[in-house]
């Protein structure tokens, strides 16, 4: 495919040939246009391993979508523009490991690669709570249904809080991702739990910059959750910050940052 690298810019297209961007990229590329019939691409042996691929494709942004609904009380603000295509490229890279099924019906097994799903980076730019993770310790049930994080004389600097910041909270949070596999009743992915996309969390109380934070801090699914083998919970932590509003209570302000404190 052609990239335009010149400084001809133009809208729409010339005849045959058509441009346009990607999302995060700043290249403008160039193609024909026109493409096969939805007929042709259907039943044409030429494009099987496409039609293979964009079924594979299809679950996993099924399975993306159920991990950032799972994470919907944290992924608004806390996440980067490439969180999505970062997950995507996870996902996609976990679909390759598959050897025992055939290409475009391959699972997507999260619950095998759980200490490979602590490399997710919620956003590139957060730095606070990378420097407050070593004052941070979690444990969960042998059910994995709950979970603790202990803070330890935690020491927040005003000079890494967003202007107008006084105080802080922390939000431990959990949320729960199926493996995914090809349905051939359904002809395509779904998840193998229906718990998937399940959450819970919990607050610390409030905190001052400048002074020395312990606590801990509690959160559990609720109490007839029972979960399989196939099911891994993602849990992290975020910081809230927050700012007077007046009688003494607080508001949070934009600025929050979201880290992965473990995957079980």
């Amino acid at each position: 495919m052609a990239i335009l690298v010149g400084v001809i810019r133009f809208v729409g297209s010339i005849k045959g040939i058509r441009n346009f961007k990607k999302l995060h990229d700043p290249n403008i590329y160039a193609s024909e246009k026109g493409f096969i019939s939805k007929n042709l691409y259907k039943t044409s042996p030429k494009f099987k391993n496409n039609r293979l691929s964009n079924n594979e494709f299809g679950g996993c942004a099924l399975a993306v979508k159920g991990i950032r609904k799972g994470l919907i009380h944290v992924i608004h603000e806390m996440v980067d523009a490439a969180f999505t295509a970062r997950l995507m490229k996870f996902t996609r890279a976990l679909s390759l490991k598959d050897i025992e099924n055939e290409k475009g019906k391959r699972s997507l097994p999260f619950s095998a690669n759980r200490s490979w799903m602590r490399s997710i980076v919620f956003n590139t730019k957060h730095k606070a709570i990378d420097s407050a993770m070593h004052d941070l310790r979690c444990s969960h049930a042998d059910s994995r249904t709950a979970s603790t994080i202990e803070v330890n004389g935690l020491n927040m600097k005003m000079t890494s809080s967003p202007s107008g910041a006084t105080h802080y909270r922390l939000m431990s949070h959990m949320s729960i991702v199926s493996d995914y596999f090809y349905s051939e009743t359904l002809q395509k992915y779904a998840p193998t739990n229906p718990l998937d996309e399940l959450s819970a969390f919990a607050y610390s109380d409030l905190a001052e910059f400048g002074k020395e934070f312990t606590a801990q801090i509690h959160v559990a699914f609720p109490e007839e959750t029972v979960l399989g083998e196939d099911c891994t919970v993602i849990h992290c932590v975020a910081i809230e910050f927050m700012e007077p509003n007046g009688s003494g209570r607080f508001r949070t302000i934009y600025g929050s940052q979201l880290a992965m404190m473990d995957v079980f």
